[in-house]
């Protein structure tokens, strides 16, 4: 076995175990939560209508009729792998436009041809550039759609491709009440070396509800996402409880992974500025990660 192929061999299972317990033929970064609302409430945001940050779940959800926004968001998962999300929302008349760049990299991959120390290190590097847009189709009614073009470099081996996100959300008619239903990062990556592979493609529908008491609201919702192309189930539910619009407590659970299931974050809103947290722990021996967000309206 040549070098090239042992390298490529070891990425391939670094990779299954670093992307969240691998669920799909190809791109598997696009699996990770990118911002710390979603992770801390299990991915259990597909109904979460006008929040920038729950976009990527549902890009319905990028509508909105208020200012403009700024996301930035630091997440640090399991077996270094980092990622760095910038995006930006920007309402008009007729709708809400979304732009967003994400860079995820794995460090310190080791080249080695025989048993013995590395030859030296190498780092995957991936990344994804998104364009969305979303609109009100009736004061009940929303739907939106995001095209993305991705790169990725596995040591010396690039490739590119595109892929593209549908979803919907409703205002039903029960006050606090609502539903989405979507389908994310349908496509495929051009080959490696030899052959091409789909990315991880998702479909999800979901419910949320918001209840206000007082000073204080609570967001309890729930979801199903279902992995396409390995047709495995996961089950997402998702609590968040928010005091005088300042400061949010957030848990969630997500079934189907072997190594992960709760998660946790805490939220900060003053004048402009969102600040966001998610814990996500892992057993097995694993790790945690940490996922850090920080949000602006102008």
């Amino acid at each position: 076995m040549n070098t090239t192929i042992q390298i490529l061999s070891l990425l391939g299972l670094s990779i299954g175990l670093v992307f969240a317990q691998g669920s799909s033929t190809g791109s598997s970064q696009l699996n990770l939560p990118m911002s710390a609302r979603p992770a801390s409430l299990g991915g259990a945001v597909v109904a979460d209508i006008g929040t920038f940050s729950s976009s990527s779940i549902n890009p319905a959800n990028l509508w909105s009729e208020g200012p403009v926004g700024v996301l930035l968001s630091h997440s640090q998962w399991i077996q270094d792998v980092q990622s760095e999300l910038v995006g930006t929302q920007i309402p008009f008349s007729f709708g809400t436009f979304g732009l967003t760049v994400l860079s995820s990299n794995v460090r310190g991959i080791e080249i080695r041809e025989v048993p013995g120390p590395p030859l030296g290190t190498f780092t995957a590097r991936f990344a994804t550039f998104q364009a969305g847009f979303a609109t009100k189709v009736s004061d009940a009614l929303f739907v939106g759609g995001a095209l993305k073009y991705l790169y990725e470099k596995l040591y010396v081996d690039e490739a590119t491709g595109f892929g593209l996100d549908l979803g919907a959300a409703y205002r039903t008619p029960v006050e606090g009440l609502t539903a989405g239903i979507s389908l994310t990062n349908i496509g495929e990556l051009g080959e490696f070396r030899t052959d091409p592979s789909q990315l991880p493609g998702v479909g999800r529908l979901g419910v949320g509800y918001k209840i206000q008491y007082r000073d204080f609201s609570f967001g309890p919702s729930v979801g199903v996402a279902n992995e396409l192309y390995r047709n495995r189930t996961h089950a997402q539910l998702g609590l968040e409880t928010v005091y005088d619009h300042a400061l949010a407590l957030r848990l969630g659970y997500e079934t189907g992974y072997e190594s992960r299931g709760f998660t946790a974050g805490l939220g900060f809103c003053y004048s402009i500025m969102q600040l966001d947290y998610a814990y996500v722990p892992f057993s097995l021996g694993l790790g945690e990660a940490h996922i850090f967000s920080m949000g602006f309206q102008f």
